[in-house]
């Protein structure tokens, strides 16, 4: 009773407003609450990723064989662009011409990886020497022109140094460089076609020169085989287990000495 009396003695004053009366502390909270929640600032939500690429990033990141990504693609030869250029197609015209005029039986082929002018040779026969599967795959496989044209020229020479027959671990692969025991996030010439992976070398006499278990014997056609190819200009590289113990101890990786800025 003294409750009621205090009230309407406050209302009377101009204390509390007579519509406050009789209201309760809850429904005031849930006022105030209501308030606090209208001025409240509301977060930023994050835009959701996009997981829509564009054509080009697409072309960038996906192999041939859909595995590895972001690869580099500085370890080129000089004039290289992918998709190939105008100059490069010509350049692989002019290297078509050539292998005609050298008689090699050649067949185009469907690119693969970064390969500009994909081509097989039925009987893999190039300046004299015979070019075969080391683990025994069948043909025929694929290579550049560009690598085809170095591999005749310098055919002769190891033709007469009493080579008849190479036999190789791989040509083309989609793979990064390997070298000095570390794999870099560089592509690979084998993906372009231009490299070859020897493991063993034929003489005259059927004697088999093996890398892994000849070359540190320093045996004496493996030693003029390196010289040769070193020396002939025709190619840009030679990895023996000379001067990549550790990952070219079993073989001799060579690459031909491509400029798809000129025509042979």
């Amino acid at each position: 009773m003294a409750r009621a009396w205090l009230v309407l003695a406050l209302v009377a004053a101009g204390v509390i407003p007579a519509a406050a009366e009789g209201k309760s502390a809850p429904s005031t909270s849930k006022s105030a609450t209501s308030t606090k929640k209208s001025t409240e600032k509301k977060k930023p939500q994050k835009k959701a990723k996009s997981k829509t690429k564009s054509k080009s990033d697409k072309a960038s990141a996906r192999l041939k064989d859909g595995s590895m990504r972001g690869v580099r693609g500085d370890n080129m030869p000089k004039g290289f662009t992918w998709p190939p250029s105008p100059q490069m197609l010509v350049a692989e015209k002019a290297c078509e011409t050539r292998l005609d005029a050298a008689g090699v039986g050649w067949k185009p082929a469907d690119r693969d990886g970064r390969m500009v002018d994909a081509i097989t040779i039925e009987h893999m026969t190039l300046g004299g020497v015979s070019y075969v599967n080391a683990w025994g795959g069948k043909g025929p496989y694929k290579l550049d022109c560009q690598l085809a044209v170095a591999l005749e020229t310098i055919g002769t020479e190891l033709y007469a140094l009493g080579v008849r027959e190479v036999r190789f671990g791989s040509i083309y692969r989609w793979s990064k460089v390997r070298a000095y025991g570390k794999t870099k996030n560089i592509l690979s010439r084998h993906a372009l076609g231009l490299a070859m992976d020897v493991v063993s070398f034929i003489d005259e006499n059927g004697r088999a020169a093996v890398v892994k278990t000849d070359y540190p014997k320093d045996d004496a056609l493996l030693l003029a085989i390196e010289r040769t190819v070193n020396g002939s200009g025709r190619f840009r590289i030679v990895l023996t287990p000379k001067n990549d113990p550790v990952s070219h101890s079993d073989h001799f990786h060579i690459e031909a000495a491509s400029d798809f800025t000129a025509t042979p």
